[in-house]
């Protein structure tokens, strides 16, 4: 009983662990700054150019694909948006978690903007590396 005790409290210390290590990266990627080009884009889809919005990265990815190289993956930061947005929904009550949700949803479009970012400057390199062959 004492080992399934121990057991249990480790994967749920690992999870926690896995969590927070991907959270941390996801924030070093976001801090990473956007290139006019994309914000350009952005303000296409959206009409605004002020606020960047995941669910306007998230399409633009869609249709953007990955040509070369292995990308990153939007689906890990769209589940977390939408965690986040799910407590920012439910965060009346409490003004200090609907800024932090607030903050964690620029954080997550800042991501998907990034990693679009990245995609179509790799797509350019590859596309420039086929055309010189």
């Amino acid at each position: 009983m004492f080992a399934a005790l121990i057991c249990v409290i480790s994967l749920a210390m690992m999870a926690q662990f896995a969590i927070f290590f991907w959270r941390a990266n996801m924030l070093a990627i976001a801090a990473e700054p956007v290139s006019d080009a994309l914000i350009a884009a952005q303000s296409t889809f959206s009409g605004s150019r002020e606020s960047m919005e995941f669910e306007t990265f998230a399409e633009i990815s869609k249709i953007c694909p990955a040509i070369g190289v292995d990308s990153l993956r939007l689906w890990p930061a769209r589940v977390y948006y939408q965690a986040v947005r799910l407590i920012w929904r439910c965060s009346a009550i409490l003004p200090q978690g609907s800024s932090w949700a607030r903050q964690e949803m620029a954080f997550c479009a800042q991501y998907a903007a990034v990693s679009i970012d990245r995609r179509l400057s790799s797509n350019q390199a590859y596309m420039a590396a086929m055309r010189s062959c």
